[in-house]
């Protein structure tokens, strides 16, 4: 086993800047200006090391926040190797068939927005592992503890090195992979739930009944094909199969910060139900959405706050509507 645990820094602007992918509009999230890796084994033993620093095109200025806690500065940016040429041969160096990890899932998102806006294949690489969800298998979190690189590194004793900085792109990765010694890497790795795994289980988490007739899709562009697209939102009533009938108003209220749900009715039978139909949504690679979808049967207590929130939801609407035609 050959793993990449990579880091990243990037640069913001001080203003959104954005991009059509595939007809899609999205928003840069950063421009790397430093990539730091290492290639370990399953003993989290470094065999290889990479580092460069990169000259941005887009987020040319670098922000001043960023300057602050990385510790880099305009003649750094300047300097730096052209970010389409770093890019190429940094996966180079990883390799076609590369399994990347990183600490948190901040990094792959940026690093696959920028490969494509460069021209690079932004479908590499194809698979990825969070190394904090890894951590927190074995060793769960308790209250007070943070879950930041340089906090981990503390808890878990691991010496920090006079020259080896945190919020430097090669420290953080060398940190990372010494924290990886500490863990059952391989077996954890082995383990590892795909995508469609991780997204029915964001899915209902929390919930306290079970979901019906669950569905997932992956690869679309528009964050509202949940409630545009009929092909994620017809369903069947769980009881006898007939047609579900959604919200008249074409209310969706939100759950957390990616997950949606509408009140369903069974259109056969109005004694089956009433139902939640439920959607988590996901863009684990900065490009794509993946929607996971479920249906839940809504007791007294859950259709009473359906209820309770719709109607505010359409009070906040008509207020809206109202300051807008004044």
């Amino acid at each position: 086993m050959e793993l990449i645990v990579f880091d990243l820094e990037w640069n913001i602007g001080y203003k959104p800047w954005s991009f059509r992918y595939h007809g899609a509009e999205l928003t840069l999230r950063g421009e790397i200006i430093q990539i730091g890796a290492v290639k370990i084994n399953e003993r989290a033993e470094v065999q290889d090391t990479f580092f460069l620093q990169l000259k941005p095109r887009i987020f040319r200025k670098l922000q001043h926040h960023i300057a602050k806690v990385t510790g880099l500065s305009q003649g750094d940016l300047e300097a730096g190797v052209p970010i389409k040429e770093g890019l190429r041969r940094f996966m180079d160096w990883a390799g076609p068939d590369a399994a990347f990890a990183e600490w948190g899932m901040d990094d792959m998102p940026v690093l696959k927005q920028n490969l494509y806006l460069c021209g690079l294949d932004e479908n590499a690489p194809g698979r990825w592992y969070d190394l904090q969800r890894l951590f927190l298998q074995t060793y769960p979190r308790k209250e007070g503890e943070g879950l930041t690189l340089e906090s981990v590194v503390e808890r878990l004793g691991i010496p920090v090195e006079a020259d080896r900085a945190f919020h430097n792109a090669l420290d953080d990765a060398l940190y990372t992979a010494k924290v990886c010694a500490r863990l059952p890497l391989a077996e954890g790795l082995a383990a590892w739930p795909d995508e469609k795994a991780q997204l029915l289980e964001a899915l209902c988490a929390g919930l306290e009944g079970p979901l019906y007739d669950t569905k997932v899709w992956f690869g679309r562009l528009d964050h509202d094909d949940y409630k545009t697209d009929p092909a994620l939102y017809t369903a069947a009533c769980p009881d006898c199969g007939a047609p579900l009938t959604l919200d008249a108003d074409g209310v969706w209220l939100k759950r957390g910060n990616t997950g949606y749900y509408t009140l369903a009715q069974c259109s056969a039978d109005a004694a089956h139900g009433p139902w939640l139909l439920r959607f988590k949504l996901a863009r684990r690679d900065g490009l794509h959405w993946a929607f996971a979808r479920g249906t839940e049967r809504a007791g007294e207590e859950g259709l009473a706050r359906w209820h309770k929130q719709k109607k505010a939801q359409l009070a906040r609407l008509r207020r809206l509507k109202e300051k807008a035609e004044e």
